[in-house]
């Protein structure tokens, strides 16, 4: 007997011939809350460069960018693993013929397992790539990391914790992070030619191009765990991006430049936080 895909079960590429049951979402155990170690900063940056990197569906509403640099341990949808992230997101505004909201506009994020980019890619759209991602340092109160890519670091954080930035400037950053009502992201998959077509289209059309969202977790009935910031220190901070050629990066040298282009100009501040992540991630929705 052929395959034949199961309407009960969720797929994910690179395979077809397998699923995951759709039972387990409905599960709140599944959902136990993971802990997750966070660096980040926020800067700001040229607006007119910012706005070259967004779908014109969406909207820039700060020239900020925030970097953070999350390390997720004990995730109850990983059966107790963990792994590391980095999201480069922005504050934008997305208003369609249904739907409007604010929210973090995801331009990139990066991750040290397959495990998570594939699924992510797949189910919510966003732009995750894989990169090394060393263990954040902390040396007394001064925390530090980068990521890189074949050996070749592209980016650099560092926060301060001992050094605080003006009331001002925490109050901005505090107005800007309260405002999203979720995570974009613009889902993107290339189309195979046709047989009769030329090779050069190949991959120069989408199969799929629209905007979705992971709105901001909303606890169910009945949902037994604890959520929320469980440490928060604030700090002035720093990032580096730094451009890498094909032969440095041979796929992903065209994310390394695009991210090096967002100048720094000024950084407003920097943070190290814990929090508990409910890794609840079916909620997403396409916006229209």
């Amino acid at each position: 007997m052929s395959f034949k895909f199961d309407p009960k079960k969720q797929y994910f590429m690179p395979v077809w011939f397998n699923g995951e049951n759709c039972d387990g979402i409905n599960d709140l155990a599944f959902h136990k809350p993971a802990d997750v170690d966070v660096i980040s900063v926020t800067y700001e940056t040229d607006r007119e460069y910012l706005e070259s990197l967004i779908p014109d569906c969406f909207t820039l509403l700060e020239p900020y960018v925030n970097v953070k640099f999350c390390q997720f341990y004990n995730l109850s949808w990983m059966w107790g693993k963990g792994y590391i992230l980095i999201n480069v997101n922005c504050p934008v505004h997305y208003k369609g013929e249904k739907d409007e909201m604010d929210g973090d506009l995801i331009l990139c994020m990066f991750e040290n397992h397959p495990d998570p980019i594939i699924s992510g890619r797949d189910s919510m759209g966003y732009a995750k790539y894989f990169c090394e991602i060393p263990m954040t340092g902390n040396n007394d109160g001064v925390f530090y990391s980068q990521a890189s890519a074949w050996g070749n670091p592209f980016c650099k954080i560092s926060v301060n914790t001992n050094e605080k930035p003006s009331d001002a400037d925490i109050e901005e950053v505090k107005r800007v992070e309260s405002r999203p009502k979720g995570k974009f992201q613009f889902k993107y998959i290339p189309q195979t030619r046709d047989k009769d077509e030329p090779y050069e289209a190949n991959y120069t059309r989408p199969d799929c191009a629209y905007p979705t969202v992971l709105p901001n977790f909303v606890k169910p009935e009945g949902y037994p765990y604890q959520l929320g910031i469980t440490e928060n220190e604030w700090g002035t901070g720093s990032i580096e991006w730094t451009a890498l050629t094909k032969e440095e990066w041979p796929m992903g040298f065209r994310i390394a430049d695009g991210l090096a282009g967002l100048k720094v100009n000024r950084v407003l501040a920097a943070r190290h936080f814990v929090y508990k992540e409910p890794g609840v991630y079916y909620t997403c929705y396409r916006l229209r």
